[in-house]
């Protein structure tokens, strides 16, 4: 039990020195973009997501110059220290514009800042709601916590956001991993993790994850207080965000879904400062914060073109010249650019590809081929429920209440609550603010809609959403019938999205692990049915080993010994070699020939209904097994075995 408290006390104090080093370095560059600062929020806040690009991209550089070994990456974090130390140092030069930019002055004639003396927000109703949803906040915050410290047990943390970086870490740099699609992704949350992985463990990366969460919600306090005039319910907006069943499921696992939720919203606050009075320093942060989103998924490129229709749709209001707004998009997008496309020249050198594995058909790719390509397109267009034009028109609905937890059907869930308040945003007036927040969600959910339909890939506009539920709180508050009608609505919608998340939590139970009383073997094993076998594998086979994965649920950051598996087809590389000799020894000297020294595999899906492969392949696959391996352990379906010399 002590040495629980002593590794969750290390893995804080880690993250604290990590957002202290990450804010410090941002409050550095901060200082030099002079450009009001209205509180204390708005500064922490974006000195937080400058020191994320900044950090992100130094421990990129390293991995591109194959120095993560340990001392070049303490010498990094040693540098990076001297710089964070002397931003914190700048802290009062950072903070002197707070009194020049009072919070209840209004600047331009765009977007209208919210003010402490807005009326109505210290009506008694309004501090009713806000006080309930504080606490409900506080209960949901308390809970992902408690589950934050419980050791990983994410599938796509254990495929790629953890495993990806082990394997850096492990080689001194970056490299192609055979088999392993997702290590071309975008990787700057990952680069994050892996100083959580050089410092600490799984854990670590969990609370740094934590962390980007609370400053989503600070942001969502910010932008409802400051940039949403009369918003007064922002407690009630930041408990929207967080019940979302999707939302609740990443707060507590090492996914990059919340950085990219981080950096869009940072990117459309920046925007809406910069709509205020037309200063460029604003809109090279909205760039710096684009250039962040993009560099943690593809999916975050959408913000570029929107962020230029927004630029030209400022330049006809306030009639700008060409000239003018010639050199505004350049600003953005030079800016976002410098900030997000590390990894895609990076790729573009290594694949010929720089948006590799997509976009196959345009640019080819290396490692990877035309029919795992195909075979991406219809499993993209399998998410959903659909793609008829009445599937399209029944998506809000769909969404909204048939949506379910890893399943084809959206693979995850957002509750009722933004389609039950859709019918109130009629009593919302003409904003600036509110109309940009719905142009950005319309266009994003369009392009979401015709792609992966995936709810993780919605998750950086509902910070936006929940803002816009606020505020259509705050604007009905002075009527009878509507007011309590939207918060009945809004409340029902919320207890609806907490009962999966409560069903989840007990299923985990994560106090006992969190406290010292399981074991974390025994918490994995339990969550995770497949870790014994890895555990296995590490305990027992020699440090020369090397398996060959096959329907292993891909978690690979288990796997101690040098492994390969196919991480989006399982089967792939199976099939072909199948495909390809006739005999179960031409089978065994193949895998031989690539180094394999073992197979670790789940029958279930090499023999019998569910395989993916023909007859005549299962048939080979049979003889190969009985001839040519040697079981070393069997869990349940699954099998660890030598092949045979």
């Amino acid at each position: 039990m002590f040495e629980i408290f002593v590794q969750h006390t290390l893995s804080i104090l880690s993250t604290v020195i990590w957002w202290l080093l990450i804010t410090g370095i941002g409050l550095l560059c901060l200082g030099r973009l002079s450009i009001p600062i209205t509180s204390r929020c708005e500064m922490l806040f974006v000195s937080f997501g400058i020191g994320l690009v900044i950090v992100g991209h130094s421990v990129f550089l390293f991995g591109v110059a194959d120095a993560l070994q340990p001392f070049w990456i303490a010498c990094m974090l040693s540098f990076l220290a001297i710089l964070a130390l002397s931003g914190w140092l700048r802290l009062p030069a950072v903070i002197l514009p707070l009194s020049a930019t009072p919070l209840n002055q209004t600047s331009g004639p765009g977007v209208q800042r919210f003010t402490r003396d807005s009326p109505g927000i210290h009506s008694g109703r309004g501090n009713s709601v806000e006080r309930v949803a504080g606490i409900a906040l506080s209960l949901l915050l308390a809970a992902a916590f408690l589950l934050t410290v419980t050791p990983e047990s994410g599938k796509d943390a254990l495929i790629y956001h953890l495993a990806v970086p082990k394997l850096f870490l492990q080689h001194g740099g970056f490299y192609t991993i055979p088999g392993n699609i997702f290590a071309d992704y975008p990787l700057l949350a990952e680069m994050h993790y892996l100083l959580a992985l050089f410092v600490g463990n799984d854990i670590t990366a969990k609370t740094m994850n934590y962390v980007v969460l609370i400053e989503i919600l600070a942001a969502i306090y910010l932008i409802s207080r400051n940039l949403a005039k009369n918003h007064a319910v922002p407690a009630l907006s930041m408990l929207v965000f967080l019940s979302i069943p999707s939302v609740f499921a990443v707060s507590h696992t090492a996914y990059n879904d919340l950085f990219v939720a981080f950096f869009t919203l940072g990117a459309f606050y920046a925007f809406l400062r910069w709509s205020e009075g037309g200063l460029n320093g604003w809109l090279v942060l909205s760039g710096i914060f684009t250039g962040g989103a993009i560099a943690c998924k593809y999916t975050a490129l959408l913000i570029i073109p929107l962020g230029c229709l927004g630029i030209l749709f400022f330049a006809y209001r306030d009639k700008r010249t060409v000239c003018v707004t010639l050199k505004t998009l350049l600003v953005f997008g030079a800016t976002a650019f410098v900030s997000g496309s590390a990894f895609y020249l990076k790729n573009w050198l290594v694949t010929g590809n720089p948006f590799h594995p997509f976009l196959y058909a345009v640019f080819g790719g290396r490692g990877w081929d035309a029919d795992q390509a195909r075979l991406y397109d219809i499993m993209v267009q399998s998410l959903g429920m659909g793609r008829e034009l009445m599937d399209y028109i029944l998506l809000p609905f769909n969404l909204s209440f048939r949506a379910k937890m890893d399943s084809i059907a959206f693979d995850g869930s957002i509750g009722p609550v933004f389609f039950l308040v859709l019918p109130f945003l009629a009593f919302i007036r003409r904003e600036t603010s509110i109309l940009l927040i719905v142009f950005f969600s319309f266009f994003s959910f369009l392009f979401w809609a015709s792609s992966a339909q995936q709810i993780r890939y919605l998750i950086h506009l509902f910070p936006l959403l929940a803002i816009l539920v606020g505020a259509t709180v705050s604007r009905v508050r002075d009527r009878k019938i509507v007011y309590p009608l939207l918060l009945l609505m809004i409340g029902g919608g919320i207890a609806f999205n907490c009962l999966p998340i409560a069903r989840d939590f007990i299923r985990t139970s994560p106090l006992k692990v969190a406290v010292g009383l399981e074991s974390r073997e025994d918490f994995l094993s339990r969550m995770v049915p497949v870790y014994p076998m890895y555990r296995f594998a590490n305990e027992n086979l020699p440090a020369d080993a090397k398996i060959f994965l096959i329907y292993m649920k891909n978690h690979t950051f288990f796997c101690k010994r040098d492994c390969y598996s196919d991480a989006m087809f399982e089967t792939h590389t199976i099939e072909k070699i199948l495909r390809h000799f006739s005999t179960p020894e031409d089978v065994a000297a193949a895998l031989r020939k690539d180094g394999f020294t073992h197979l670790m595999y789940d029958k279930r899906y090499l023999a019998g209904p569910v395989s993916p492969l023909s007859a005549k392949e299962q048939g080979l696959f049979l003889r190969f097994q009985k001839q040519c391996l040697s079981v070393v352990a069997a869990r349940g379906p699954w099998h660890l075995s030598a092949i045979c010399r």
